[in-house]
């Protein structure tokens, strides 16, 4: 049978989305673009499906991304960490902290294809495994966002018949199982329970109490847009860090080859020293050197800096 709806005449979030999936067995959700907004409109029902939710999204990045499980999840980081998502998530902490624990426990899955691909995955559907067993699947205007179940105008056709429930069903397994179809990225996850939990201070004191190096490295875009710091890298830190804590301080020689990252785990240990204490931070560089230290600063650390060149 064919059920139509309208969000003109309904409110498709509570006429269908909650009320199908309470207590449902699973989910299975061609997307478009995954927002964690559908955990604040669905999370409850969800939350109360026995069985997994399986969603599959687009992406911006490139197929040829996907040719090795180590490239597909370094593109993944990469376009989550461009999107800003301290900003984008900044009042989102409850449902953030809901989806970061589907996903972690796996009742969430969540892959993902390049839209080079199939272009844009304009077509959304989804097949809904009953409590009682039985299945219903529909299609429409509608992708996971607050905005298309509760705000915007869209159309949504309910379909329990044998052949449009195969159908659906078809082509969502089709897209799960593509070989370019990846799942969503353990660093994505964490940093969605990261920001979840994430507070911003004012007073710097607060920090200085119980300083923590990572908590000022996991923001910088040196660790979010360009994959972080090497183990080297942050054994140096933490070790220039806590001696500089100390009464007789830092005092390293820092030899590392060409291409190891000598500039930032000098500047990064500079700025965490500057962030603990109440003093500035010199540094004496080459004469060469001193606009490429301060523009790795800017960009790698976000960090301001005051050049001086012997005259001005």
């Amino acid at each position: 049978m064919i059920t139509r709806y309208s969000s003109r005449a309904t409110r498709l979030d509570k006429q269908f989305l909650n009320d199908k999936l309470y207590n449902a067995m699973s989910y299975d959700r061609i997307a478009g673009y995954f927002s964690s907004s559908v955990m604040e409109i669905a999370g409850e029902a969800i939350e109360s499906i026995s069985g997994k939710v399986r969603m599959i999204c687009n992406s911006q990045i490139e197929k040829e991304d996907c040719e090795t499980a180590t490239a597909a999840a370094s593109a993944l980081r990469r376009e989550w960490c461009e999107n800003e998502p301290e900003k984008v998530y900044a009042s989102a902490t409850p449902r953030l902290k809901q989806l970061y624990e589907f996903m972690k426990s796996g009742k969430l899955e969540i892959r993902v294809l390049p839209n080079n691909i199939f272009g844009l995955i304009h077509g959304k559907a989804g097949v809904i495994t009953l409590s009682d067993g039985s299945k219903t699947s529909f299609i429409g205007s509608v992708n996971e966002t607050l905005s298309a179940w509760r705000l915007n105008y869209e159309m949504l056709w309910e379909d329990n018949s044998t052949e449009a429930i195969a159908w659906v069903q078809d082509e969502f397994d089709y897209f799960w199982q593509h070989p370019s179809a990846i799942p969503m990225s353990d660093f994505v996850v964490e940093d969605i329970g990261r920001i979840s939990e994430r507070e911003v201070i004012d007073d710097i004191t607060k920090w200085k109490e119980m300083p923590e190096p990572a908590q000022v490295v996991v923001e910088s875009p040196v660790y979010r847009e360009e994959l972080g710091l090497w183990e080297h890298q942050r054994y140096f830190v933490d070790m220039a860090f806590r001696n500089h804590r100390k009464s007789y301080g830092a005092r390293f020689v820092l030899a590392d080859q060409v291409g190891l990252g000598k500039t930032i785990q000098l500047a990064l240990s500079a700025q965490l020293m500057a962030l603990w204490g109440s003093k500035p931070v010199l540094i004496i560089a080459p004469k060469t050197l001193i606009w490429q230290w301060q523009d790795e600063m800017r960009t790698f650390l976000d960090m301001p800096s005051a050049a001086y060149n012997g005259r001005e």
